[in-house]
């Protein structure tokens, strides 16, 4: 009970800090609104419910607090049922065209991140915000919603319950064909450098998230971030700081 009332009361500190820093006083948002009328969609935006589960969003500034989803087994790990099918027409894929491809990690649930989380916390020096850029935690790790997926062609890091390091499979084929292929199963790179604007804290690996094949599509052709691609259909669905970057 102890961990988790120190895991909590640092995830807080660590968010209050945050907005404090991030967020514009009221009187200067006063004077940046133009009153101007929202941007129309494009025309060409696939007609979908970015409130349908595929699109739940968590990242440095947008937190699914405590959720948890139904549990669903593949590579000998979780993931949410809903996308093993998806991950596993991947899988079969990849390795049909001859690469060597592995799960490093899918669903993580809260103890583990909780676990991990309090251990960087005391490798930061018990510094929160430090903590925040090193691994994500409770609320803010995409892991937890069990829609996501790193990659990695090693054996050695399949099934990873560590944290998960492999800087290397940036430069492998797999990577280059999981760019290219990913979407076709409704999977999209989930932090695209130089969007970190929008998401905060990147996962530094082959992290892919499932969203759909049409919005995956759509995403990768238009080069947009999963917060982004919400924003087009809603400019509220996506909280972002005024001044910017966790990293």
């Amino acid at each position: 009970m102890k961990k988790r009332l120190l895991s909590l009361a640092l995830s807080a500190a660590m968010l209050l800090a945050l907005c404090l820093v991030a967020l514009p006083s009221a009187s200067a948002a006063a004077d940046d609104s133009t009153g101007a009328p929202a941007a129309e969609p494009p025309a060409d935006l696939p007609d979908i419910d970015i409130h349908s589960w595929e699109f739940r969003l968590c990242n440095a500034y947008n937190s699914v607090a405590w959720y948890t989803p139904e549990y669903g087994r593949i590579e000998g790990q979780g993931l949410d049922p809903r996308v093993v099918d998806a991950a596993k027409a991947l899988f079969a894929d990849a390795r049909a065209a001859g690469f060597t491809i592995y799960m490093a990690q899918g669903f993580r649930n809260i103890e583990w991140i909780e676990t991990n989380y309090l251990r960087t916390y005391v490798h930061c020096e018990r510094d929160p915000i430090l903590t925040a850029k090193t691994f994500p935690g409770i609320g803010v790790n995409e892991h937890q919603t069990g829609l996501a997926i790193d990659f990695t062609d090693e054996r050695k890091n399949a099934a990873n319950y560590d944290i998960f390091e492999d800087p290397e499979i940036f430069d492998s084929e797999l990577y280059a064909w999981l760019l290219e292929h990913a979407p076709d199963y409704g999977f999209v790179l989930r932090y695209p450098e130089g969007k970190e604007e929008f998401y905060g804290v990147a996962c530094p690996h082959a992290h892919f998230r499932y969203v759909g094949v049409e919005a995956a599509k759509y995403m990768t052709e238009h080069d947009l971030c999963l917060e982004e691609f919400l924003m087009l259909y809603d400019p509220d669905a996506v909280f972002i700081p005024e001044h910017g970057k966790l990293n």
